[in-house]
């Protein structure tokens, strides 16, 4: 009889627990000490913690998730490439993820451009384009496999680089001034190369006669290394190049540096005067590599990749690698690189018209 009861009152003790759990008065913990505790406080403070969490959660799995591409137009090794390798690793801190370079080399970079031109406007590819790219080719060509106004939009520039003008070693000039009182007198004797008609560096020997007054004669090649090959071999007289890649030439005297065509003197070629300094009013010449992405790209990706790269080219390590080889960074907005882009077209097209530079 007394076992019985004992049992009865244990199945109560344990209804009446059992609805005090219920109702979220009480519970205990493993060693039977009573621990009240509000179940209901406790469902309100992880909701709260559920809500806090949520904002992290969203930006852990939002753009980008995955390392997008990009795109460039020329070999591995090349300065393009170089560029687009120290953008790809510095931009991982800023970004959250990395980018995967994919070299896509032919037909001046169209090839490559035309790539990224048709892939989704997802954020997930980008394209490493340049004056080339985005002005001079546009402006000379017709039969282009992309147009640059209407399958691109702007997401920010990288670097600029300023050029050097070079004589073979054994012309007997000093200085610019000896050689523009030269070429006046005797027009079409001093020869000057290019890596090929219509490239930036046939523009920028265009520009050159037109600001000094002088008539020289242009020896296209097939690009750079030809036409250097031939400056320090003594086959032409005169040639543009871009500051990294001419830089270890200069410095060696395998051939001569005149000037530098930016609007300040070199840092790594302080011995040499600017273009202006030298009595060319007017005359400068650059080249720029920046980033572009397929056209309708989200507008909240294309900031979200710009300020990316704002903090990678703000960033000791970014600026170092460029400079040091001759690159200038070049931070900006999506709007200032559209600005760039709109004022370059139009003088070019100004400096093709007036030159009367051809693709045949």
């Amino acid at each position: 009889m007394r076992d019985r009861t004992d049992r009865r009152a244990l199945r109560q003790r344990r209804r009446v627990h059992r609805g005090r759990r219920a109702a979220g008065a009480e519970t205990y913990n493993h060693s039977g000490d009573k621990k009240v505790i509000n179940l209901q406080r406790r469902r309100l403070l992880a909701t709260a913690a559920l809500a806090t969490a949520a904002p992290l959660v969203r930006a852990e799995g939002g753009f980008p998730d995955h390392p997008p591409r990009l795109i460039v137009g020329f070999a591995p090794g090349g300065g393009s490439d170089f560029i687009a390798r120290a953008l790809a690793t510095e931009i991982a801190g800023p970004l959250g993820q990395p980018l995967i370079v994919e070299n896509r080399p032919g037909a001046g970079g169209a090839i490559a451009a035309r790539a990224a031109a048709t892939s989704p406007p997802n954020g997930y590819t980008l394209f490493l384009g340049s004056a080339a790219t985005f002005v001079i080719n546009p402006v000379l060509m017709t039969d282009l496999p992309y147009d640059a106004e209407k399958d691109f939009v702007p997401v920010g520039s990288v670097a600029r680089f300023d050029y050097v003008l070079m004589t073979r070693p054994s012309l007997p000039y000093k200085t610019l001034a000896d050689l523009v009182a030269h070429a006046k007198q005797k027009p079409g004797e001093l020869t000057i190369g290019s890596a090929g008609n219509g490239s930036n560096t046939h523009l920028a020997a265009a520009a050159f006669q037109q600001a000094a007054g002088i008539q020289l004669r242009h020896i296209p090649y097939k690009g750079t290394t030809p036409a250097l090959t031939d400056l320090a071999g003594g086959n032409i007289d005169l040639l543009f190049d871009s500051v990294p890649t001419v830089l270890s030439l200069v410095k060696s005297g395998k051939v001569k540096g005149l000037a530098t065509t930016g609007t300040a003197r070199e840092a790594l070629l302080p011995e040499l005067p600017t273009v202006i300094e030298a009595g060319v009013p007017g005359f400068t010449a650059s080249n720029w590599f920046a980033v572009f992405a397929p056209a309708r790209t989200p507008d909240d990706r294309v900031e979200r990749l710009n300020a990316a790269m704002q903090k990678a080219l703000t960033g000791a390590a970014l600026r170092e690698q460029l400079t040091s080889t001759g690159n200038v960074p070049l931070p900006g907005s999506p709007q200032d690189l559209r600005a760039l882009v709109n004022q370059e077209r139009a003088s070019y097209t100004k400096l093709i018209k007036t030159s009367g530079i051809k693709i045949e």
